[in-house]
């Protein structure tokens, strides 16, 4: 059995000290697993489209994305649920993520409207909720939970999917509008579930 030389040992020396190196190096430039937080949700209580009172705790310990919209909207609302569908699809069978759409219109946007609506999408409305509710509160919901829009500017109709997590804490904004926003949105709802 042959001795292994000085030089072979120096060299296996140096490739360990090499991997260990690039290996620190990799690990320090990788992105932060964690994402920001902007507030939290408040509890809210608004009547889903089976005509159920729907509060935040109906959501507790989920990760969840929120939008507000409404049905007769023809602009960005059909776009925003084009995307906001695909991502139901691709949690559907992840008990821990939900969705809520939250209508800017409820003197139109009654919970039966709001079920015909829903059916458009093919949603289980037990996974992706449609909410109505007093105008008051929904505004209030909108420009102190959600931190869209101001007293002055109030903007009920907003391009964001927002982002909360399983502490009702909301950790990103998307341009719901875009395939980039909902690919990101896409990665950070994983992201959250293995936080």
């Amino acid at each position: 059995m042959k001795t292994p030389t000085l030089w072979t040992i120096v060299a296996g020396i140096a490739i360990f000290c090499s991997i260990v190196f690039t290996g620190s190096l990799f690990y320090l430039k990788s992105p932060k697993t964690h994402l920001p937080v902007y507030g939290k949700v408040h509890n809210f209580s608004l009547t889903d489209s089976t005509g159920k009172v729907f509060r935040l705790a109906n959501l507790d310990k989920k990760v969840w994305v929120a939008e507000f919209f409404f049905t007769t909207c023809s602009g960005i609302c059909p776009l925003m649920n084009k995307n906001m569908a695909e991502l139901y699809r691709s949690y559907k069978l992840e008990d821990g993520v939900e969705f809520v759409s939250i209508s800017v219109n409820p003197d139109n946007d009654t919970p039966e409207r709001l079920a015909q609506y829903a059916k458009r999408y093919d949603a289980d409305t037990a996974k992706w909720h449609f909410l109505t509710g007093e105008r008051g509160k929904i505004k209030a919901l909108a420009l102190n939970s959600f931190r869209l829009g101001s007293i002055e500017d109030p903007v009920f109709h907003s391009s964001s999917l927002v982002l909360v997590d399983q502490h009702d804490k909301i950790r990103g904004y998307y341009d719901g509008t875009t395939k980039e926003g909902t690919k990101e949105l896409f990665k950070d709802i994983a992201r959250i579930l293995h936080e």
